[in-house]
């Protein structure tokens, strides 16, 4: 497979989640975020990162959290740096909501403490999330 380098935007001072809305007729139907380092990555030299999604499921008139964590080797253990990585030799986990939210304002409120948890601990697995295990059959399919 050709490279694919993903360049994350450096860490947030605050956990301020900085969402991109997708609107239909004035109504929010999904956000997104950039991809961010995660604060101890330049601090630890450590390569992490993640993006947050806010998606309309598609089976229920409902919405769903993603959380998309990223990690790699840092140079001069791999050829990965901090500011950059090929998307292809990193290891991806998808978090998810484990139910639909019915409204899109309760995912926002998941997204933001999902988001802030992620800053503090380093572990998805305090987001409030799900692994996802099989990225084929996931909600949101690998980019």
């Amino acid at each position: 497979m050709e490279p694919l380098i993903l360049f994350p935007y450096p860490s947030q001072d605050s956990d301020f989640l900085q969402l991109h809305y997708a609107n239909q007729c004035g109504y929010p139907e999904g956000a997104t975020t950039g991809l961010y380092l995660h604060p101890w990555a330049v601090h630890d030299h450590i390569g992490l990162a993640g993006e947050m999604e806010i998606l309309r499921d598609p089976t229920d008139d409902g919405f769903r959290v993603v959380l998309k964590v990223y990690s790699w080797a840092v140079a001069p253990f791999s050829d990965g740096g901090i500011n950059c990585f090929d998307r292809w030799k990193c290891d991806a986990q998808w978090w998810q909501s484990g139910e639909t939210l019915s409204s899109f304002f309760d995912a926002e409120a998941l997204a933001l403490f999902s988001w802030k948890r992620w800053r503090e601990t380093g572990r998805a697995g305090s987001s409030g999330l799900t692994l996802l295990d099989n990225l084929d059959n996931c909600f949101n399919p690998m980019v």
